[in-house]
This record gives structure tokens, sequence and C-alpha cells, in this order.
């Protein structure tokens, strides 16, 4: 009784409303769909490339009343629109110093202490693919609270194909300062953490085992504000031009219609089958938690993937060999990160299990 308590519970708390979908601007270069994309600025109040506006703040708040206020310094002069830097704030600490010396169009979007679900996620990628590809924005930073450092640089990693930096942080001070440094671009999605350590999105700390899971940092932010990177710029196999989620699953980089897609976690000896069975229609995915070699006996559904997901551990990595078969193993991803990848998969309509197995590492 206790676990089908806990399982209703997460399953009622992942019941969340549908999300916008996120903007494909400036994706296709024909007339018609440029002219179509410049409509879309001037709805949401954006300033146009190449406009008069120098300068701008556009704050938009999104507490419930989704309040825009939109404030130019209006110029009639020809000069090149200045330089900006997005950031959203979704939760952390929210105050922003412009270390950067650039213009910030500033989005506050949530105040949230726990960690982002899936839909909050995609209004964040809603957020960031209005304004990234507009000449004149430098890159974007997310601002968000320590819980949801490791799943939104996950998602962001799989999100977005960009060149320029989204450094994803709970201090946005350093984060401004490492979007700022021209050393960040072309790395993929980058999350710093409050002690200045610079980590590629795909393997940002775990919440849960912050120290013995930190992994290799790929750069730090010293105590006079200047950038030490320790590698090349590149980005990780698992998302890289030659990846199987950028070669057959372009679509996972934008979303016309985000659905909800429920992807409970469970751990591996602590639940059942027939609890499972139950709800199995009402859930797109299960990632199953687990500590070493799964010892379940429970067959994966036909009409749902399974993941299995090494937890709590230095050496996080499940194989074929260490998974029920027709089970799919999860490789070096977290659990987190095996339930947002589901997720991903689930709303772009990718649910076969022979599908979801080719995504993960």
């Amino acid at each position: 009784m206790k676990l089908e308590y806990l399982l209703s519970a997460l399953l009622a708390c992942q019941t969340v409303a549908e999300a916008s979908p996120i903007d494909r601007i400036f994706r296709h270069k024909t007339p018609e769909n440029k002219q179509n994309a410049l409509a879309s600025l001037l709805q949401s109040g954006l300033p146009l490339p190449n406009a008069t506006n120098s300068s701008y703040t556009n704050t938009t708040s999104n507490n419930g009343t989704n309040n825009t206020t939109t404030s130019y310094q209006n110029k009639t002069n020809t000069t090149k629109p200045a330089d900006s830097l997005q950031v959203i704030f979704t939760g952390g600490q929210v105050s922003i110093t412009n270390t950067s010396k650039v213009h910030t169009n500033t989005t506050n979007l949530f105040n949230s202490s726990r960690a982002l679900n899936i839909t909050q996620m995609y209004d964040v990628a809603t957020a960031i693919n209005s304004t990234i590809n507009i000449n004149t924005t430098t890159g974007a930073v997310v601002v968000a609270n320590s819980r949801s450092l490791e799943g939104l640089g996950f998602f962001s990693s799989v999100l977005f194909d960009n060149k320029k930096p989204i450094v994803i942080s709970d201090d946005s001070k350093l984060a401004a300062v490492v979007a700022a440094d021209k050393g960040a671009a072309s790395r993929g999605t980058l999350v710093v953490t409050k002690d200045g350590k610079i980590y590629n999105g795909v393997f940002a700390p775990s919440s849960i085992c912050r120290e013995e899971c930190a992994g290799i940092p790929v750069g730090i932010v010293t105590s006079a504000g200047k950038v030490q990177w320790f590698f090349d710029a590149s980005i990780p196999t698992l998302v890289n031009s030659t990846s199987i989620i950028r070669r057959e699953f372009k679509n996972f980089t934008y979303a016309s219609d985000f659905t909800n897609s429920i992807v409970p976690i469970v751990y591996d000896g602590e639940y059942s089958s027939e609890l499972i069975e139950s709800v199995s229609g009402n859930i797109e995915g299960l990632v199953v938690a687990t500590t070493g070699s799964s010892n379940s006996t429970t067959s994966p559904f036909e009409d749902i993937p399974v993941v299995f997901a090494q937890a709590d551990s230095t050496e996080s990595f499940v194989g074929e060999g260490d998974v029920p078969k027709g089970a799919i193993a999860a490789g070096y991803l977290s659990p987190v990160q095996a339930q947002i990848l589901l997720s991903i998969a689930a709303a772009n309509g990718v649910t076969e299990t022979e599908d979801v197995q080719s995504l993960f590492p």
C-alpha cells in the first residue's frame, strides 16, 4: 500500500498543463518564413534585428498574471543595435550584475524552489528560442535553483543545437561571466555551480550526489572573474553532429505541439509488476533506478519503454547485461537524465522501444 500511495502521488505531481510550442524563428530561410518570423517578433514586443532601438530592457513576469513590460530608448539614427545577453529567471539567485557589459533582455519566467518539470523546461526552451537566433543576441543565461541544474542542463543539451553559449546556473553573476566569454561558444549547454566550476550540460553534477558524482569540469571561473577553460571547445558524443539524436531525431530541437509526457521514476525491488501495469495506460515510459545489476524479474511492458538507470554511484553505468530482457539500459545517464530523454522522445511521438533504445548511450 505504501508503494501504491507513492506512485499515485508521483503521477499526480507529474500531471502538468500543456506547454507553449517552441518558436522556430529564422530556422528556415525562405522569404515567407522570414516575414512570418518578423511578425511573431512584432507580436511578442521584442526588438527587431537591425532596428533603430540601440538599447532596450524587456521584462516578462509569469506569476499567474502574464504581465509584460517593455521599455525602449528610441533613437532615430542608424547606429548598429547593441549586443544583448538573454537572461531567463526560473529560481535561484535572481539578482544579476551586468558583468558582461552588454545589454540584457530579461524574462522572469518562474520563481521555483523545486526541480522544474518537463513542461516548465519546454517553457524555458520557448523563451530562449524567441531571441537566440537574432544576430544581436550573444547568448542565453538561465538562472535556476540548484535542484534544477542537472535536469535543465541535460534537457537544454538535447534541445539546443546552437553555437551560441547557453549557460545555466543558480548564480546569475557567474553565469553572465561565462556566457560573455568568447571561449564559451561551440561547447553546447554549460552548467556553472556556485563554486565556479563549469560543466557540460550532459555531465552536470547530480543534485542527489553532487560531491561524489560531480564528474569532470570543462573550466572554472576564477576569483578575479576570469574564465579558464581546461579543454578545447567540443560537443559530447551524445548530442554532437554525428549522433543519433542529431541525425535521426532532428525534431527533438523543437516541439510544434508539446503534450504532457508522464514518465515516473521508481526504485528497483520496491515495486510490483501488477501495480505498474495498472497505470501503464497513463504513462509514456518508466525509469527504474537501480544501485547495481538489476535483480528485477519484472518483464518490460509491451506498450511502454522501460529504462534502467544507475543511481547513487560514482561509477554510474548500466549496460545491456544489467537489465531484464527487453528493457533499455541507460548507460551513463542518471535516472533524472533518462526520465528527461524519455519525456522528450514521448513529446515527439517516439515511443517504440527499439527507437527509444537507440537514443541511449
